[in-house]
């Protein structure tokens, strides 16, 4: 019995780690549009540098009794470990009983750790699905399908609007997920010969231009050139989102730094990029965890897009709920 998995971020890779472990029966095959693994937790490197462009840091709060033992599964495998640099101006939600980790590896290593042993077909973006003698035919932007007895969807719900599902999808589902809103986000990385010395390691800023900055080399005590990532607010990526280029963003966003931090030699590498899908700011009606767009053969669709709120742990939960759905639709039950 085979299932795709189109999206290799957090909730697709946790789904395959729980089918791995509760229906090691099933052939799982990951398709990811992207080049690597992590989705939102994208990690850009190379030798000389390496920088989170997207999630920075995980976050745990003791109540969240869920996530507990994925957190300390990945703490007991050096994927991640507590953050120890100073953060200056969190905002008040981590004000609470919680504790930040950061991947030393990059934050995608979490979703590489999770698909450890899965085939994963990177630059695979779907098209198309369309259902054949009770089979599932899943076609490529490059013209090329294959054939699977499940598919789910593990992308930013928006992105299903992009792909032509045939009768898979009726007008209320569709409309429900148009109204599906997430915050987009520029972000920008700077590459230093060598920078200041500063007391925080995260700061918030009360700027629009730059709200957030990362010492990415420091929070993860990597040896590589000083590298600063910084993140625009919600509000000014909304207003600018299709009007300017990443770009051009990326020059205003420099400039401000410049005003704010006028110490800082100039970068000697600047790279930009855009996320259309950050976080979810209005999901799925309901927050169901995922939907089932066809029941036989299963084609699903979840993520933090279902759910109340955008954060790792409600990936995880998703994940979770999907693997309960899976095997109960080929009649697998759970080895745990």
């Amino acid at each position: 019995m085979s299932v795709l998995i189109v999206g290799a971020g957090f909730t697709g890779s946790v789904l395959c780690r729980s089918l791995r472990v509760n229906a090691p029966e099933l052939t799982l095959t990951v398709w990811d549009k992207a080049r690597g693994a992590g989705g939102r937790q994208s990690t850009k490197r190379n030798e000389e540098h390496s920088c989170d462009m997207g999630a920075q840091y995980l976050t745990h709060w003791k109540s969240d009794t869920f996530f507990t033992p994925y957190v300390n599964l990945l703490k007991s495998t050096n994927i991640i470990e507590t953050l120890t640099g100073n953060i200056i101006n969190a905002p008040t939600k981590y004000g609470g009983d919680c504790t930040h980790y950061v991947a030393r590896k990059g934050m995608n290593s979490t979703s590489k750790y999770f698909l450890a042993s899965t085939h994963v077909s990177y630059s695979s973006r779907v098209s198309a699905i369309k259902i054949i003698d009770n089979k599932v035919e899943v076609f490529n932007t490059d013209g090329r399908s294959a054939v699977f007895d499940a598919v789910i969807f593990t992308i930013p719900a928006l992105q299903l609007l992009e792909i032509d599902m045939g009768e898979c999808m009726s007008p209320e589902v569709k409309e429900n997920i148009s109204k599906i809103q997430f915050t987009p986000r520029f972000s920008v990385m700077c590459v230093f010969d060598e920078a200041p010395q500063y007391d925080w390691v995260l700061k918030y800023h009360d700027d629009d231009l730059v709200r957030f900055c990362s010492w990415d080399h420091i929070k993860r005590s990597q040896g590589l050139d000083p590298t600063l990532l910084i993140h625009c607010s919600a509000k000014y990526a909304v207003k600018n989102t299709d009007v300017k280029t990443k770009e051009e963003v990326a020059d205003e966003m420099v400039a401000q730094l410049r005003q704010l931090y006028p110490e800082l030699p100039t970068p000697k590498k600047i790279i930009p990029h855009f996320w259309r899908y950050g976080q979810v700011y209005k999901p799925y009606n309901g927050s169901p965890g995922f939907i089932s767009l066809n029941e036989s053969p299963l084609v699903v669709a979840g993520g933090d897009s279902f759910m109340s709120t955008s954060n790792l742990s409600m990936c995880a939960q998703s994940a979770e709920l999907l693997s309960e759905k899976i095997r109960a639709a080929f009649n697998i039950h759970s080895n745990q």
